[in-house]
């Protein structure tokens, strides 16, 4: 059933890098393959949420000196207040979008063609502390720790495992839950993130696509989604 849902910081922001970091990359912009295609400019999420794509972040594993097409990276603000912004590009995805170049260009190797990709990918701290996030909840799901899942990089839909996760009850944590999952669609749920928490955390971790595996990092504060579809024993 749907409930509000208040995810852990670190590796929980897998779900935005694959449900929605891959519709913001001009690969699928520019293919039409991306839900986000021609609404820079439009709130697409809550006010809570700015979503950063920096590969400049010292010592950090997806950051890059240069792209693979020469360009020297940057940080892109790609969400702010929940506002779209931009799109990470390539050369090719940056001349039929029209977006600024965002030294994005990525690849394993030179067996691949480079494709705009993801570097260091986080959801911005908010003002909120984890506490107050949790004590605003009536009835719910604390995510504590998110394991692995499948996603459709095309639409966003997501079937994630929650590897450690509570209920709350009048806003405390109460008893474990054990086989639940977090199912949705990344742009659905951008909207219902009502509350950022202070405590930012990334996590490492491999990115597989059409050029080939790359270094990235995931990342993001405790969050509280407002309702999301819960599955499990």
């Amino acid at each position: 059933r749907k409930m509000p849902v208040v995810m852990g910081n670190g590796f929980g922001g897998v779900i935005f890098h694959e449900a929605c970091g891959h519709l913001l990359e001009t690969e699928a912009v520019r293919r039409k393959a991306s839900a986000f295609a021609g609404k820079i400019g439009e709130q697409i999420a809550h006010p809570e949420v700015t979503a950063v794509d920096d590969g400049l972040i010292a010592n950090s594993w997806g950051s890059i000196t240069v792209d693979d097409e020469g360009r020297a990276p940057q940080k892109t603000v790609l969400i702010e207040n929940g506002v779209l912004k931009t799109y990470l590009s390539d050369r090719v995805g940056s001349d039929e979008t029209g977006v600024s170049l965002s030294g994005s260009a990525r690849r394993e190797s030179y067996q691949y063609a480079p494709v705009s990709r993801m570097r260091n990918t986080y959801i911005a701290a908010g003002k909120h502390s984890p506490a107050s996030i949790i004590a605003s909840v009536d009835e719910g799901l604390y995510a504590k720790k998110m394991g692995g899942g499948s996603v459709n990089p095309a639409t966003g839909e997501f079937n994630f495992a929650v590897e450690e996760g509570y209920l709350i009850k009048n806003g405390k944590i109460g008893d474990p839950v054990r086989g639940a999952t977090l199912i949705g669609k990344g742009p659905e749920i951008l909207p219902l993130i009502s509350m950022a928490g202070n405590d930012l955390e990334l996590a490492a971790g491999m990115c597989g696509a059409s050029s080939g595996q790359v270094p990235v990092t995931v990342g993001q504060p405790t969050l509280k989604v407002d309702s999301i579809l819960v599955g499990g024993r």
